[in-house]
């Protein structure tokens, strides 16, 4: 099977949102601690699962516009891994570092958004529909990225 640069870009970006989803799924699931609470459910909860809804969205888009090897779940499930082995798990990591991790996802996630986007549109892969599907997840991931940093900015500090 032969990938244009355009699926290749759209399984990757697929594949980063599965991965923020399963890394954010274990935080959810390894925090411990005095900020348990808020981190399980009002953190990393609400981060998680609004992934999964967007990851439904990002793969009948990339299908629908590039191919079904983009929805092919073990090159999402490939790319995924490939990403987060660049980030330690949240198994490895006590709670303060947790967040820290989470936030430096978030960041990379939307500079890859941008890259994505810039990419595309330069080449005319960029339907408006993909374009307001990627402006849409950044605002949401930008959004992470701010109770991410409120959540760090403590031990950012010391």
């Amino acid at each position: 099977m032969e990938y244009g640069s355009a699926n290749l870009l759209m399984l990757e970006y697929v594949g980063f949102m599965r991965m923020i989803h399963l890394w954010f799924h274990g935080a959810h699931h390894l925090t411990r601690g005095s900020s348990f609470s808020g981190d399980h459910v009002n953190l990393y909860g609400v981060i998680y699962l609004a992934v999964q809804q967007q990851i439904d969205g990002a793969i009948e888009k990339a299908i629908g516009l590039f191919g079904d090897e983009c929805g092919d779940p073990m090159n999402v499930t490939k790319k995924a891994l490939e990403i987060m082995s660049e980030y330690p798990s949240p198994a490895e990591l006590p709670s303060p570092a947790i967040a820290a991790v989470g936030l430096q996802i978030e960041k990379d996630f939307l500079q890859f958004s941008k890259r994505i986007y810039d990419e595309m549109k330069s080449s005319g892969d960029l339907t408006l529909g993909l374009d307001d599907f990627v402006m849409a997840t950044a605002n949401a991931h930008e959004t992470n990225v701010y109770l991410l940093q409120q959540r760090t900015r403590d031990e950012m500090s010391r």
